[in-house]
């Protein structure tokens, strides 16, 4: 047990890989992870390490031992005010609508998708769904967001859930399509949550996924620098600093799973992701190469349960 600024952690040991279930005594060390920005030089940074490793079946990238903290309201109980900036709070009218689009068509343009948004933050995926045709409810862990969501952008309480997927109560079989939007990589079961969601999917149902890519062309680059400076820090993950990722993933991280359990993955694809600080030619270079090459930030996966 280790108490950090005001927050207090347990490490478990990962005996196996959590998608694939290879033991990780044959995984790949990558290096080691502060638990704060390292910047171009974490060897002049005090803080705690944690090893980050590499499943050599899958690719899932993973914290060993794997950091939970005593509360998880330590990091997620957020000012959602400060958390997002004003202009979030807005409603694009092409928000998610990809997202919705993929949804109908692996659905066969069915004529009521009943939804849920797990993560669902301030709402907003709800509300394009909903306006959409899609009959849609959501889970929220953090109760300031959830409150946000029902005063300010106008959320059914009766819709949003509070809690975590671990707590939520649904029928079996219930929805028709369930999407977890920049969630699987905080959870600290992500296999078992997958199998929960699936166990409220119907048959033929379809799971969208969106997760950091554990082979992310700019990770690399960036590992290497901390490599070429005679150091073992790498970039991957932030378990124990916001945003408090504990996994990447990969393509095979699904199959694999999904092979052990009930679904397919039926679509995938990459998002090169922003690149704020480099110059546009740059950019251009290194999105060409990215989009060429599945390298890009973000692996969004569509999983079907089978019939």
């Amino acid at each position: 047990m280790l108490e950090r600024e005001h927050k207090t952690y347990h490490f478990f040991e990962n005996e196996n890989c959590n998608m694939c279930l290879e033991q990780a005594s044959s995984h790949r060390v990558l290096g080691v992870r502060l638990d704060k920005s390292q910047g171009r030089s974490p060897r002049r940074k005090t803080g705690v390490g944690v090893t980050v490793c590499k499943c050599s079946n899958c690719g899932l990238i993973y914290p060993q031992p794997l950091v939970v903290p005593l509360s998880i309201s330590d990091h997620y109980n957020i000012d959602p005010d400060t958390y997002w900036n004003p202009s979030y709070f807005e409603l694009s009218p092409d928000y998610f609508s990809r997202q919705i689009n993929d949804a109908k068509r692996l659905l066969d343009n069915k004529a009521e998708i009943k939804a849920l948004d797990i993560g669902a933050g301030l709402g907003k995926a709800m509300i394009a769904m909903d306006a959409a045709g899609f009959n849609s409810w959501g889970i929220e862990p953090s109760e300031a967001f959830r409150d946000k969501a029902i005063d300010q952008m106008g959320i059914d309480p009766g819709k949003l859930a509070l809690g975590s997927i671990e707590e939520a109560d649904f029928k079996s079989e219930k929805f028709d399509f369930i999407t977890f939007g920049a969630v699987l990589e905080h959870l600290y079961d992500p296999a078992q949550s997958i199998s929960q969601a699936m166990n409220w999917l119907k048959p033929g149902g379809v799971i969208q996924i969106e997760v950091p890519s554990s082979n992310y062309f700019l990770s690399k680059i960036l590992n290497l620098y901390y490599k070429l400076r005679r150091t073992n820090y790498v970039t991957h993950l932030s378990p124990m600093h916001s945003p408090y990722h504990l996994y990447e993933f990969n393509l095979e991280s699904f199959q694999e799973h999904g092979a052990r359990t009930c679904y397919d993955v039926v679509y995938s694809y990459y998002d090169v992701g922003s690149m704020h600080n480099f110059p546009n030619a740059a950019k251009l270079l290194l999105g060409w190469y990215m989009d060429k090459t599945n390298s890009g930030m973000q692996l969004t996966v569509w999983l079907r349960k089978k019939k």
